[in-house]
């Protein structure tokens, strides 16, 4: 019979040999050397922009606007979006990847316990026998191949791209929030010019009708004004419909019931001054999709160092503590630890014909790292493409707008110019008309642009990845510029 106290001492001094020479440390080098290389271009010290996972933040970004209201609209989509927080379990999920992935760090511990009770039989019935058994194992499996350490690195890098994913999202939804919200505030005013243009109809129609009523004007004009007076009360109902659209489409994004129950005051801010631009690769790194994108290449190339190892020998060591103790009628030795014994083994073992199934793996993820290459590369593209077409789009809505309201005023004076003709009886009808089509679509056109333009430095802001490093105090009705809103 083996000491067992030998035997323990053996393995023990084995086992501490062995992991001095490799632990958790793979021996193999890192599997992400190659990054630089295969970086297609980034510069050197590139390195991953963290998220923050702040809400504050996201909410902060839109404090320029000094409109508490949205800001406690942008606060409450935020807690109670349904998209969002079905965003933040894909978070959690890769966080609970990555806990069972590093759990085969540690070791692996069972145990168990247990009772049996045998008859006798009919030729020995007053004899009965209880059995005891004990039971206590531990595995502990070394990393030597470095496929482990780079299982890690595949969840970490997971991790922290499905956190990207997700502030991608929180800003969508806090920019979604916004749009919709000044889209709100566009159609009221849109319903109010057509009521105001109704209401120039109908004072309009009563003067045609006294015309025609004492026969100075022909009956094609009281048609005329007929017509225009229920085009405008049809343009009451379209602007209406809109609205009511607008409204739900914000109780949407706030994660409400849309039921039209939203009422808004205030009128459209002027849109700040264009975000700052830093440094084009700094200005990339700090979006979201950027951020996932890089990531998921790093994945990638973890998972290719995983495949890369199955044509090599696969060499495993473990270190095994084993205890099994059964008694018969007593229990008082049941949890003695005499007979524990550790053991250490190292196995090599080689695949010798698969079929090509190994070969087929590694090809797969070398075509799955070039296509997260390509990805990520497009992705670069793309984002550098958002920037330049948001800069470009939001100085000419900035210069339309000049335009726009040296057109409107001037529209809004030749109509009150034609206006005073028409009741003096100087103006035609249909002359009316026409200078009042212009000023009112020249006003349209200018209430559009000022949503579009604030519509804009939101996809600006978004292009630029935000800043959610530099927080901005909130607005308070203490704060405002009226101190109500």
């Amino acid at each position: 019979m083996i000491d067992n106290k030998m035997t323990r001492g053996v393995s023990v001094g084995a086992l501490a040999a062995l992991l001095s020479g490799c632990g958790h440390l793979p021996i193999a080098e890192p599997a992400f050397e190659a990054m630089a290389v295969k970086r297609a271009g980034m510069p050197a010290d590139w390195t991953v922009a963290p998220m923050t996972g702040d809400p504050a933040a996201a909410v902060a970004d839109y404090s320029v606007f000094q409109d508490a209201q949205l800001i406690a609209f942008v606060q409450e989509a935020l807690e109670n979006n349904r998209t969002l927080r079905a965003a933040i379990e894909s978070v959690r999920q890769s966080e609970a990847s990555l806990q069972q992935t590093r759990s085969r760090l540690f070791p692996q511990l069972g145990a168990s316990i247990g009772a049996s009770a045998s008859d006798g039989g009919a030729l020995n019935a007053s004899a009965s026998d209880v059995g005891y058994s004990f039971a206590l194992t531990g595995r502990y499996d070394v990393d030597i191949m470095g496929d482990l350490s780079a299982s890690i690195q595949a969840s970490s890098a997971g991790l922290r791209s499905t956190e990207a994913t997700y502030e991608q999202t929180r800003r969508q939804i806090a920019a979604q929030v916004a749009r919709a919200y000044f889209t709100v505030i566009e159609q009221q005013q849109q319903l109010e010019l057509d009521r105001r243009s109704l209401d120039r109809q109908r004072q309009t129609f009563r003067i045609t009708q006294t015309r025609f009523d004492a026969g100075s004007i022909a009956r094609d004009e009281l048609v005329l004004g007929e017509s225009r007076l229920a085009q405008a009360e049809d343009s009451i109902l379209a602007s209406e419909a809109s609205l009511r659209s607008a409204v739900r489409a914000l109780e949407i994004a706030l994660g409400r019931f849309p039921q039209n129950k939203l009422t808004l005051g205030g009128a459209l801010p002027q849109p700040p001054a264009t975000p700052p631009l830093g440094l084009p690769e700094l200005t990339v790194r700090s979006r979201p999709d950027v951020v996932a994108a890089e990531l998921a290449m790093v994945q990638t190339f973890a998972n290719t160092r995983i495949a890369e190892l199955g044509p090599w020998p696969q060499l495993d060591a473990n270190l095994t503590a084993g205890l099994q103790n059964t008694t018969l009628n007593t229990a008082s030795d049941l949890f003695s630890f005499d007979d524990l014994a550790l053991s250490i083994g190292i196995s090599l073992a080689q695949n010798i014909f698969d079929g090509g199934a190994i070969d087929a793996r590694i090809k797969i993820a070398s075509s799955q790292e070039r296509q997260a290459l390509e990805r990520y590369g497009q992705t670069i593209i793309n984002a550098y493409g958002d920037i330049v077409a948001s800069i470009d789009q939001f100085n000419t809505l900035g210069s339309r707008n000049v335009a726009l309201q040296k057109a409107s005023g001037a529209a809004q004076e030749v109509l009150r110019l034609g206006e005073l003709k028409y009741q003096e009886g100087s103006e035609s009808l249909l002359n009316l008309f026409t200078v009042r089509d212009n000023a009112e679509v020249a006003e349209a056109n200018l209430i559009a642009n000022n949503r579009a333009r604030l519509e804009q430095w939101i996809i600006l802001h978004a292009a630029l990845g935000g800043n959610p490093t530099v927080s901005q105090p909130l607005p308070t009705p203490a704060n405002t510029a009226n101190g109500t809103r």
